[in-house]
């Protein structure tokens, strides 16, 4: 059976809809921004716990990682919308801003290392705080990206 011009248009605009409600279901929440924050200043702070204290840097690492991942599951509750942990593959726009993210963290840990073995630790504390800002910024245009991939089908929803 051939449908006609005008079901598939009216389709068309339904799936629009539907994607642009999904994509609006996708906005980060006030504790969402301050609990990414601190992650990445836990992320942060593994080449000052690391120079100082045995094992602190993989107890840092570790906390978060698993900080991570309870945030991105407390976020697909709330908003009802699981992006997952791999985002960078899955959608494309959000990419750069994730992709930066990492440069600023491993960045961050290199510059913070030396800044330490040089005994300069208020400069690598400013390098850290200034790199949890940066990193959060990220993340903020990863999400976006996401919600504009969502909202135009070009990523895994």
């Amino acid at each position: 059976m051939v449908r006609d011009d005008t079901e598939n248009v009216a389709e068309l605009v339904l799936l629009r809809a539907q994607r642009a409600q999904l994509a609006s279901r996708l906005k980060t929440p006030w504790w969402y921004v301050a609990a990414t924050a601190f992650v990445l200043a836990v992320a942060c702070a593994v080449p000052i716990g690391s120079h100082y204290l045995i094992g602190a840097g993989l107890w840092c690492t570790l906390l978060a990682i698993v900080l991570f991942y309870l945030l991105q599951h407390a976020l697909a509750r709330v908003s009802g919308v699981k992006v997952g942990t791999r985002t960078l593959q899955q959608y494309p726009s959000g990419r750069a801003w994730g992709i930066a993210m990492i440069v600023v963290i491993v960045t961050n840990s290199a510059v913070g290392s030396l800044l330490l073995q040089h005994g300069l630790l208020a400069a690598a504390i400013v390098v850290g705080v200034l790199a949890t800002l940066a990193g959060t910024g990220c993340w903020q245009g990863h999400l976006r990206g996401i919600r504009r991939d969502l909202e135009t089908g070009r990523g895994a929803a």
